[in-house]
Parts: C-alpha cells; sequence; structure tokens
C-alpha cells in the first residue's frame, strides 16, 4: 500500500501574522490558504478537515477578510482527483473551529472522525473561543453531521498507516494525521502548526488554548514523525503530493 498525501486549497484568509505566531509580527497582515488533504492509495479516500464556509461575505463579516473562488470549493477540489463528494466515506476533522469543518454537509455518506474532548468544549467554549467555533449561532457547523461522528479519545487508527494524534494546545482536542508512506512518516499538523516557521522556531501559534499543552504535544509530534504538514502555509501548494 503507497499512501500519497494531496493538499486541497479551500479559500483565502487574510490575517493578522501574529495570529499564527504568538506576540510575532503584530500589525501585519499576510493572506494564507484554508487547506484540506486527501489521503489516496488506502482502502478508500481519506479526506481531513472539510474547509471554511463557502458563503464569503459572511467569513469576512465573522472572521477575517475571506475570499473563495469557484475553483477553491471542496467539490472542485475533489474533482481535482477525480472524486466525488458522495465517494468520502471517511473524514478526519483536526478540530472544530469554523474553517476546518463548514463543508460537513457535502459530504452525505461520511463518519466524520472528531476528538470527544474537542466537542465537548466546542459546545461550550470559554467566550474568548466562542467566535472561532460560531459555537452562539443556531446552527453551528461544527455540529453538521453530528449524527455521523465517530467520537475518538486520544490516538486513534483510522486505516492502516493512517491515524490521528492528539495534539491540545491550539484547541484542546486538535489532532493531527499521522500518514505512514513507503518513503517517510508525514504528519499533518493541522493548526497547531499553522506556518513552516512553527515548525522551525517551535514558535507557538497565536491562538492558543494552553501553551503548556502546545510545548508538550509537539515535542511528542516531532518524535512521531519524520516531516510536518503546516497547517495555513502557503507553500505546501508547491508541491502537488507529498509521500
Amino acid at each position: 500500500m503507497s499512501l500519497t498525501i494531496f493538499p486541497l486549497d479551500l479559500g483565502t484568509l487574510t490575517v493578522d501574522s501574529s495570529g499564527l505566531t504568538l506576540r510575532r509580527n503584530i500589525g501585519t497582515q499576510i493572506a494564507i490558504p484554508c487547506l484540506g488533504w486527501l489521503i489516496l492509495g488506502g482502502p478508500e479516500p481519506v479526506l481531513v478537515d472539510t474547509g471554511p464556509s463557502e458563503d464569503v461575505d459572511w467569513g469576512s463579516r465573522n472572521h477575517n477578510p475571506f475570499t473563495r473562488t469557484s475553483a477553491q470549493l471542496l467539490a472542485a477540489q475533489l474533482g481535482e482527483h477525480r472524486i466525488a463528494s458522495e465517494e468520502i466515506r471517511t473524514v478526519i476533522l483536526t478540530h472544530l473551529h469554523w474553517d476546518h469543518c463548514y463543508g460537513n454537509h457535502l459530504l452525505p455518506n461520511a463518519r466524520f472522525i472528531v476528538q470527544r474532548r474537542e466537542l465537548d468544549y466546542a459546545t461550550d467554549p470559554l467566550d474568548c473561543d466562542r467566535p472561532i467555533y460560531e459555537t452562539g449561532i443556531a446552527q453551528p457547523p461544527f455540529l453538521v453531521g453530528r449524527d455521523r461522528f465517530e467520537l475518538v479519545e486520544g490516538d486513534f487508527e483510522v486505516f492502516d498507516g493512517i491515524g490521528t494524534v492528539l495534539m491540545p494546545g491550539h484547541s484542546p482536542g486538535l489532532q493531527g494525521v499521522l500518514v505512514k508512506t513507503v518513503n517517510c512518516r508525514i504528519l499533518i499538523g493541522s493548526d497547531h502548526f499553522p506556518l513552516f516557521d512553527n515548525i522551525t522556531g517551535n514558535i507557538p501559534t497565536g491562538i492558543v488554548q494552553s501553551l503548556p499543552d502546545w510545548y508538550a504535544a509537539s515535542a511528542r509530534a516531532r518524535s512521531l514523525c519524520d516531516f510536518i504538514l503546516p497547517g495555513h502555509d502557503g507553500r505546501v501548494l508547491e508541491r502537488e503530493f507529498y509521500s
């Protein structure tokens, strides 16, 4: 079995750089991609995260300036790999912030693998985190597909060579995805490591729920893999795939 990871470009946010690298470059605005990931080569396609809202006005008004072209829609990105949304049966949600789970409704046949502690926190977060989960609206995006959630606790083997790694810090139940290819062990780091700078400099993400947890999870994550893919760094799109 030869596993390959394909990055999916699901939209573009403009954010203050300090929101990605804690207390650094405050006031510097940068454009970053919202990334999903498609893992092929196993028993079935596995999707990691479903992306932000398709409503750019909503995203810009309630979060950060946000753009999304037709080519960045989830169906279009899957279509690049000749996969229809209905064919996706396994989705790993790294965490439940709005820009990672808004596409759940597009995947009618999928199960969603979610850390139990992440769902518990998203349901009743600290006030400062309510906006990023959209907890206060009538139908928060993280609850779409709730009847198909597979709640896990800690590290979890999804398929042979594909597993989740609990990495609290950015959020209490963030999980990375460890993929063992024929060449190396690759960790999809999600927002725990939004940029390559977080990895090379051991710099915490700017949106962080627990700094002690972030540092501990970072050290453990490094020990498990050979290479880390960050969650919002446009440089990952310079390559078509990782294996």
